[in-house]
């Protein structure tokens, strides 16, 4: 097809869209609507994962050493768990740091621990690994375990499998959602942009009488129901944003904040927005383009 040609055909669909704007309207205000609500449920779904991550991240294992070990033998332990997969951070910690954590932990009653010192401090070496994911858990216990230099390794078993189960669901349901939205908003879209054509079947009956060919009547639809897919989605895009914004505004000035960030920091606007729109434009735009071409199918049979 020529360029002069597709220009037309551009044209064609804008003028449809301003001809026939309380549909148009309509149409748009529908598909925005149906995305908007998909953006929200997304937007939930990226932070719930976001949220399993840190979970998942600050999975903790901690490796207790045998007493007399010589400084030789730890630097050679550390470089051996520095090779191991799934590490993601690893710190040694000697008797007297261990010692005066425990001491800080204790607080107003750190006293009762005045008698512990240097000499009969009961606190091992150790070092403490940060693991990557749940899964990597038992590898790593299973290698510590092996080494001639360790006494103990300790790790929250029972916290780890709640961590991994958490994920799974988390995931699984989240994208069971996401399917069945993404699903509904395309019925919504097919079904308004279907209205719009049956609206105007005359127009693609006169037009097939004269002599148009199928595709010559198609295009222009075909474009209008792309653009009203596309606007839809910006404006649904635009909307997700302004609430997203608001939502992060308010939680950055709850006095509650510092309490929550603990546990919960939702993701910034950007990282959010940008995935989400890009999915509004494709479905928008493909689903525009086939409901224009299913409902006009019909109608070309003269």
């Amino acid at each position: 097809m020529k360029i002069r040609t597709w220009k037309r055909m551009v044209k064609q669909g804008f003028r449809n869209l301003f001809r026939n704007r309380i549909m148009s309207l309509a149409s748009v205000s529908a598909i925005a609507a149906a995305l908007f609500v998909l953006g929200l449920v997304l937007a939930v779904v990226m932070n719930m994962n976001n949220m399993v991550s840190g979970l998942e991240s600050k999975v903790e294992v901690t490796v207790f050493l045998k007493e007399n070990i010589r400084q030789a033998d730890i630097d050679n332990l550390d470089r051996q768990i520095n090779s191991w997969e799934g590490i993601s951070e690893r710190q040694f910690i000697s008797r007297q740091e261990a010692l005066n954590t425990w001491k800080e932990e204790w607080g107003d009653k750190r006293y009762l621990l005045d008698g512990y010192n240097e000499e009969n401090n009961p606190l091992p070496d150790s070092f403490r690994i940060t693991v990557e994911k749940p899964e990597f858990v038992e590898e790593i216990v299973e290698k510590a375990k092996k080494s001639s230099m360790v006494e103990k390794v300790q790790y929250s078993k029972d916290v780890v499998d709640s961590i991994t189960n958490i994920a799974s669901t988390a995931r699984v349901f989240g994208l069971m959602i996401v399917g069945v939205l993404i699903a509904m908003a395309m019925v919504i879209i097919h079904n308004t942009i279907r209205i719009s054509v049956y609206s105007r079947r005359r127009e693609i009956n006169i037009m097939k009488y004269i002599g148009a060919t199928d595709w010559y009547i198609r295009w222009p639809f075909l474009m209008e129901g792309m653009l009203l897919g596309l606007i839809g989605a910006v404006v649904s895009g635009g909307l997700i944003g302004l609430v997203y914004s608001l939502l992060e505004k308010r939680m950055s000035s709850s006095p509650a904040q510092s309490n929550l960030l603990s546990l919960f920091q939702i993701l910034p606007l950007n990282i959010i927005l940008y995935p989400i729109l890009a999915l509004f434009i494709v479905v928008g735009g493909i689903v525009g383009i086939s409901a224009s071409l299913l409902s006009m199918r019909k109608h070309l049979r003269v």
